[in-house]
């Protein structure tokens, strides 16, 4: 879905980090080196992702919660985020399993398709263009 303007630097990582995951789940269904895929996926969530994650914490989840978004959906995210962690933790602990790998990026595929789907959706339903553009300008300042 395309969102507005407001949101456009959140819905482009979005949409950069899921043809990432449809790329790794490709490389995971064709069983290629597990090594070279843990090592991809590791510097994904280090170079790209945990930044990402962060930056949400700190700017969005503040600023959903000034807006009194609604709580399942503040939990849902919490929790996401709190597996993404825990199954990036075990990433960088060697394990060659591809079902850990495709945990993790199916979670973070989902994660992101529902925030696209679901958050963004429901934040440009309740909050203000102006406010909006704020946050944007926020996370932008962050990926820099």
């Amino acid at each position: 879905m395309e969102h507005s303007r407001a949101l456009q630097v959140l819905s482009w990582q979005h949409k950069e980090d899921r043809l990432k995951c449809r790329e790794f789940l490709r490389d995971i269904q064709q069983q290629r080196d597990k090594t070279s895929i843990r090592q991809r996926i590791v510097q994904f969530w280090k170079n790209e992702l945990q930044k990402h994650v962060d930056a949400e914490e700190a700017i969005l989840f503040p600023f959903l919660l000034k807006h009194q978004f609604p709580f399942n959906f503040m939990n849902i995210l919490k929790r996401e985020h709190e597996t993404i962690r825990l199954l990036a933790e075990r990433l960088n602990r060697n394990d060659e399993d591809y079902y850990l790998y495709k945990a993790f990026i199916k979670l973070v595929d989902q994660h992101s398709h529902f925030e696209d789907e679901f958050i963004f959706r429901k934040m440009e339903e309740v909050i203000s263009p102006q406010e909006l553009s704020q946050l944007n300008v926020s996370m932008a300042a962050v990926g820099k």
